[in-house]
């Protein structure tokens, strides 16, 4: 029952990211042209902090990024069928993504009431969703981070973000996209954000968004790292 997932490959392109209030993060990856797919980039040092101007939009292209639907009610946690997860879809083995209430665990959401964890009943499990592009532009991207269980050093897990031309989740099909892996630490108790850009290649109006738990050394292979407040959007000054 006990398992160890391995570390997958980076994509075509890899993302460097920078981590907003943390630590340095253990991530391996270069900046490097993304082929069909694109290429990436995350923590730019020169990505504008200004907001959005009175005539800019702030069009957000993700759907439940924060995972409020659906409502949990009393539970602490509950297993869902994908299909009734709006926007989002999963690989795991039995179709369930696993999302949580807030101050489950002691651990408060980063937004609203829920979250989500990233492995339902396996372990290096996705959690994916479709959004709609334009071919040849810059797209922005934001989530937040951290362990699940930090006790007697248990929780050091590796995630992964992947952007390609949709499908991308099927393993067998490869290239045309941007990955980056962020290892976190036991001590990584708390969240934290991740962001980037992303650009689409040429004819990608569908772009897939993958979040992946690569690798965990916790003893239960249902543990993976917590997730919340997914963002994607056209314009840097929104993020």
């Amino acid at each position: 029952m006990l398992k160890r997932t391995k570390m997958l490959p980076v994509g075509a392109a890899a993302l460097l990211a920078t981590l907003v209030s943390a630590p340095p993060a253990s991530a391996a990856g270069a900046n490097g042209a993304g082929g069909p797919g694109g290429t990436g980039s995350a923590g730019m040092a020169g990505m504008s902090k200004a907001k959005p101007g009175p005539n800019q939009v702030c069009k957000e292209l993700t759907m439940n990024g924060g995972f409020e639907q659906p409502k949990i009610g009393n539970a602490d946690w509950k297993l869902f069928d994908e299909d009734d997860v709006p926007a989002w879809g999963t690989d795991d083995p039995e179709g369930q993504i696993e999302l949580w209430r807030t101050g489950m665990d002691g651990v408060p959401a980063r937004f609203g009431k829920q979250f989500a964890e990233l492995n339902a009943t396996g372990s290096g499990n996705s959690i994916y969703q479709d959004i709609k592009t334009k071919p040849n532009t810059k797209i922005y991207w934001s989530f937040w981070i951290r362990a699940r269980d930090t006790s007697d050093g248990k929780d050091t897990d590796a995630t992964q973000i992947h952007f390609g031309k949709t499908p991308k989740n099927d393993g067998s099909v490869n290239g045309v996209g941007s990955t980056f892996a962020y290892l976190n630490s036991a001590s990584d108790a708390s969240w934290k954000r991740l962001y980037g850009w992303y650009k689409t290649g040429p004819n990608q109006t569908s772009t897939r968004v993958t979040l992946t738990a690569v690798e965990s050394t916790s003893t239960d292979e249902g543990y993976g790292n917590l997730v919340d407040g997914l963002t994607i959007v056209e314009n840097q000054n929104c993020i």
